[in-house]
């Protein structure tokens, strides 16, 4: 079975969703967010993927809940750990919609309570992810805590970043425990000169995309091995139960055509 593998992603705002969120039209839930529309966690979740040697991947869109359809926006920040919320918009997408459901949430400054948050958003996620029978599936999700925030992850290969930015970065030790890592890359972004032709608020998600293009993914992984990279094998992991699923699949329809 040879194909994209579908995910569905759920995560806090447009600095790891680009251009995908908050504004939606109702009628493109379910469907492929466009490439030109994703983010720099979209970004990093694909070449994750591809350095496995595993196949590309598209993103769906979430399905808006009742409250969104009339806001025509989707719900951002760490309230989408919110259960109620989840169990509402898991539901939504069709066995067929997606293979696979990853959620990602910054830690700020309340990990302890985030770990615990997650981990109840897991298993609500999985509670609600159900087949074509409308079984629960519990082996194709997977969550990530961003400490502190989504920008600390982009900023561990400060080098590449500097490079890019053609901004100098002083050395940044332990950015796990520093508080500002989100202003730090949005000074370093104001300060940069690249991309300075888009003068629109997009320049921003467009740098952090490209950022998500060429950071080693290596070093990432080595500053962060109990957030990243825990995050990616746990998404390797999710990968590989739907492959099997898959593989199980093809059997079966072999079997019923002999």
């Amino acid at each position: 079975m040879s194909r994209r593998i579908r995910i569905g992603l759920i995560a806090e705002g447009e600095a790891e969703l680009g251009a995908s969120i908050p504004y939606i039209k109702p009628e493109d839930g379910g469907k492929v967010i466009e490439r030109t529309n994703e983010g720099a966690l979209h970004t990093l979740i694909r070449r994750e993927l591809e350095n496995a040697g595993l196949p590309d991947c598209d993103f769906i869109q979430r399905h808006p809940s009742f409250k969104e359809r009339q806001k025509l926006t989707l719900r951002t920040g760490h309230s989408i750990l919110d259960p109620k919320y989840l169990a509402q918009i898991v539901i939504l997408w069709k066995p067929e919609e997606i293979d696979m459901i990853l959620i990602v949430v910054d830690a700020d400054d309340k990990l302890e309570q985030r770990q615990i948050d997650l981990e109840r958003a897991l298993n609500k996620i999985r509670d609600n992810h159900l087949d074509i029978n409308e079984k629960a599936i519990s082996d194709r999700s997977a969550g990530g805590l961003a400490i502190r925030n989504f920008e600390t992850w982009l900023l561990a290969d400060t080098q590449t970043v500097s490079t890019i930015l053609g901004v100098e970065l002083e050395e940044l030790k332990n950015l796990e425990d520093l508080d500002n890592t989100k202003d730090i890359l949005e000074n370093a972004i104001a300060k940069s000169t690249y991309l300075s032709e888009d003068t629109s608020n997009q320049r921003p998600l467009e740098i952090r995309w490209n950022l998500g293009k060429q950071i080693d993914l290596a070093i990432i992984k080595t500053v962060y091995p109990t957030g990243y990279a825990a995050f990616t094998q746990s998404l390797l992991v999710a990968t590989k139960a739907v492959m099997i699923g898959w593989n199980i699949i093809t059997s079966e329809k072999s079997e019923i055509n002999q």
